[in-house]
């Protein structure tokens, strides 16, 4: 049952990225919002923790807002950003068939990306910044101590970011090392002008 319910939600995601062509740009709405998600964390967690502040419930406070954040504009900026674009791919498509396409799969597929747009740029930077937060998550639960929370979210924040840049270089064919190599070197010098700002604030 659950095995026939997967195999026809990946056909139905099939359907919509050939009839839309929005496969290359949910990828690139999940790359680009997962980066962003990952680095808006960190930046949360370097600042509280450059101001002197080591109280673990703060910071997970304050990320577990700013998820929430991330979140819900995440859908609804790309969901209105989406509908637009989708409604004037339908209705370049309805000039050039000189025809409307008023319940037919294409519509459908075109109304489904905008969705599914929405919950990939929702879901990737959301996502990213909880991953991000999990180890302050871990030690306000009295897993580890507050200080190997900050070194091991730092941590999986390299390794999300050179997962992520390896992911991109996949796509775009390139060496998976050299392009993780790539996205964690820019990250670490967003990180750097992150802990100067924080510094001088």
């Amino acid at each position: 049952m659950f095995k026939r319910f997967i195999s026809r939600l990946i056909d139905s995601l099939r359907r919509v990225f050939r009839y839309s062509r929005s496969g290359e740009l949910s990828r690139r709405y999940f790359a680009i919002n997962a980066f962003e998600g990952a680095l808006t964390m960190w930046g949360i967690i370097l600042g509280i923790y450059v101001l002197g502040n080591r109280d673990v419930s703060q910071i997970v406070s304050g990320g577990i807002g700013a998820v929430l954040a991330m979140a819900i504009s995440g859908v609804g900026s790309v969901y209105i950003a989406e509908s637009a674009e989708q409604e004037r791919r339908i209705r370049e498509i309805e000039e050039a068939l000189l025809t409307r396409i008023d319940e037919t799969e294409i519509l459908r597929a075109h109304k489904r990306a905008v969705i599914m747009s929405a919950i990939v740029n929702s879901a990737s930077s959301s996502l990213s910044g909880l991953i991000i937060l999990s180890p302050y998550i871990a030690a306000a639960s009295g897993v580890i101590d507050g200080g190997l929370a900050f070194m091991t979210s730092m941590v999986i924040l390299f390794s999300t970011l050179f997962i992520m840049g390896g992911f991109l270089g996949r796509i775009s064919k390139r060496n998976v090392i050299s392009a993780g190599l790539k996205t964690v070197t820019v990250g670490g010098v967003i990180m750097l002008l992150l802990y100067i700002m924080n510094l001088l604030s």
